[in-house]
């Protein structure tokens, strides 16, 4: 379950958890979760951490911890205040919280993911698009009833499509100011 650190080392590199304790602490907080298709809900996050590298070989070290941690705090009773007693960068904080279901009964799917869009970072957009790359993937919308895998699939596929547009018209944005420094 190693995956090499790859780019800046977030805050501290000696205080910061590794990621195989990123994955073993996402795991133990999510242990008893199950997700939508009864699955256990650890196999989610094993696969958004494969995402994200697949999707972005150049993935940073606090997206690579965000991936394993992207649903502690909208899941579990963890809070942003026990990530950082536990070591974690801000910077890894930071891009769990933008990841986060807002806790706004009235905001929308569609609202949340226009605001990552809008407002997120590069890092918090890559580790959206890593979760949204499983939870469309057709053999876990299979599982679901019928109706609930085509709602699923519609509402990923457009969330997906919206915030890899996002990206490319950041990276153009780069491209045309001169600057290649990452966001």
């Amino acid at each position: 379950m190693s995956m090499p650190q790859t780019g800046r080392c977030p805050s501290d590199c000696r205080l910061h958890p590794t990621l195989e304790e990123s994955a073993a602490w996402a795991g133990y907080w999510h242990a008893a979760q199950r997700d939508k298709a009864g699955q256990p809900y650890v196999g989610h996050l094993v696969r958004v951490s494969r995402h994200l590298v697949r999707l972005f070989p150049d993935a940073s070290s606090v997206e690579r911890h965000a991936a394993w941690l992207h649903d502690v705090l909208e899941d579990t009773e963890i809070t942003a205040a026990d990530l950082a007693a536990r070591g974690y960068a801000p910077e890894v904080i930071d891009t769990v919280q933008a990841v986060t279901k807002s806790p706004d009964p009235e905001m929308t799917y569609a609202q949340r993911i226009e605001r990552l869009a809008r407002a997120g970072t590069v890092s918090a957009i890559r580790v959206k698009l890593a979760d949204l790359t499983d939870n469309s993937d057709p053999d876990r919308l299979v599982q679901l009833p019928e109706a609930k895998a085509a709602s699923l699939g519609a509402r990923y596929r457009a969330a997906k499509q919206h915030l890899f547009e996002e990206l490319d018209r950041r990276s153009g944005d780069q491209e045309a100011n001169g600057s290649s420094q990452p966001e």
